[in-house]
């Protein structure tokens, strides 16, 4: 980068690495979840690997209030979409094009790893104790649920989401975590929240972001590492005497 170029703020430069990861091929789902720690623990789990939505679907009005000490602040980088209803979810996801797969504990329910990984869906996930409603199993496309093989036959909410977003991202043989796949309409769109929300509080911050909209910021995939304060190498010790 030459003289009349400033290196960007190494914020940018993390936030435009995380928003070439992010994916929306596929989403999750969460019917009536009523334990905020679950809920937030969901977030969390999303935003780590690159999920940018989550739908949380209420019968009444939603009053999930997440807890910040678990969501470590990571629902601030998602699209979290709020739902009064089933039929309002669906409408949604279908208008988005997904294929509706719902977890349910069921021997006719397919197992997770045979659903094809590639295809935009999303994963369904009824409540802590009651599973789905029977709107979501009419409106599947598919059911699916984990394979497990202890006395447990069922697994934690939030842990259940984790691991299948973990199948669907990790779950072959040599996996890496795939590359983003928004569109570029997307990413601008994310990236005039990301930037506001980065400077939220010092306006001089906030102006210097806002500039750095109109300009490409190079996405380092450093997560974090400070490229310009990476300390030269140790010497080697000396050779001892012969």
């Amino acid at each position: 980068m030459n003289a009349e170029t400033p290196e960007p703020p190494r914020r940018l430069t993390r936030a435009e690495a995380v928003l070439a990861a992010r994916r929306r091929s596929f989403c999750i789902v969460l019917e009536d979840a009523h334990d905020p720690h679950n809920v937030s623990a969901v977030l969390r789990t999303c935003e780590a690997l690159g999920i940018q939505d989550v739908h949380l679907v209420a019968e009444l009005e939603d009053e999930t209030i997440l807890n910040p000490k678990v969501t470590i602040g990571a629902h601030r980088w998602l699209t979290v979409h709020r739902h009064t209803g089933a039929e309002a979810a669906i409408a949604a996801l279908r208008a988005a094009g997904y294929r509706i797969l719902v977890s349910h504990l069921d021997p006719e329910a397919r197992l997770l790893p045979d659903l094809p990984a590639t295809e935009r869906a999303a994963y369904v996930f009824g409540n802590e104790r009651s599973g789905v409603t029977d709107r979501w199993l009419a409106a599947a496309d598919a059911t699916f649920r984990i394979p497990t093989s202890g006395f447990s036959g069922s697994l934690n909410l939030s842990v259940a989401v984790a691991l299948t977003v973990y199948d669907r991202l990790l779950g072959r043989p040599g996996a890496r975590l795939p590359a983003g796949d928004l569109e570029d309409s997307e990413k601008a769109a994310l990236r005039a929240a990301w930037y506001a929300e980065l400077g939220r509080g010092n306006p001089e911050r906030q102006s210097e972001y806002a500039d750095w909209l109109a300009r490409p910021v190079d996405p380092r995939p450093s997560f974090g590492i400070d490229r310009r304060r990476r300390s030269a190498p140790k010497a080697a010790p000396p050779e001892p005497p012969t």
